[in-house]
């Protein structure tokens, strides 16, 4: 991977691995830009992509939500037959809309493996902590992957600040208003559900 790798761009994320005096301090403020980086790239590659097939996702959405509301009022009219046809095409549409959305949601960790080889190439074999009680030794992926999941955390917070995710939940909102609640299979328990 070594060969691959723009020599700007090697020096670029090896910066902050020297910024401080003690080794280890600049190794975790280096592994957390580097989980930085690859939490806002995976962001906005996962947005592109909803952008870029926005459509498509949201008819499936909206095609889940309505063949589930058409099986609920099927069943509350005990016309079974109309229940198993339109639960057959939710379940599908619920398929369709699950990998979908997987499908933006692994473009989002895209960028990880690519920062974990980097990683490699520059700190195997270092040990950066030693637990205790068991006496192993943790290195580079124990600290970049407990980085990451906590920047993915916070991100996922706060990202609609940002004008371009902003954009991408006002669009979701939008679509979820419009098509409406899902309907649940026992009204009696919430009035407001009724058809």
């Amino acid at each position: 991977m070594a060969h691959y790798l723009p020599v700007w761009l090697d020096a670029f994320l090896l910066a902050p691995f020297t910024w401080l005096a003690s080794p280890l301090a600049s190794f975790w403020l280096g592994s957390a830009l580097l989980a930085a980086y690859a939490t806002l790239m995976g962001e906005i590659v996962a947005g592109l992509l909803f952008m870029t097939h926005k459509s498509y996702y949201l008819e499936l959405q909206d095609k889940m939500i309505h063949m589930h509301n058409v099986s609920v009022d099927a069943l509350h009219q005990s016309d079974k037959e109309s229940y198993l046809a339109a639960n057959n095409l939710a379940q599908e549409a619920f398929g369709k809309t699950f990998f979908s959305e997987a499908t933006v949601g692994m473009a989002s960790i895209l960028p990880v493996p690519f920062a974990l080889a980097w990683l490699s190439l520059r700190f195997t074999g270092i040990p950066l902590l030693t637990v205790p009680v068991l006496g192993t030794e943790l290195g580079y992926p124990f600290v970049f992957l407990l980085l990451y999941i906590t920047l993915r955390i916070l991100f996922a917070k706060w990202k609609t600040h940002l004008p371009f995710f902003r954009t991408i939940h006002s669009i979701k909102q939008k679509a979820k208003a419009a098509r409406g609640p899902m309907r649940r299979f026992i009204p009696e328990a919430h009035g407001n559900d009724k058809p």
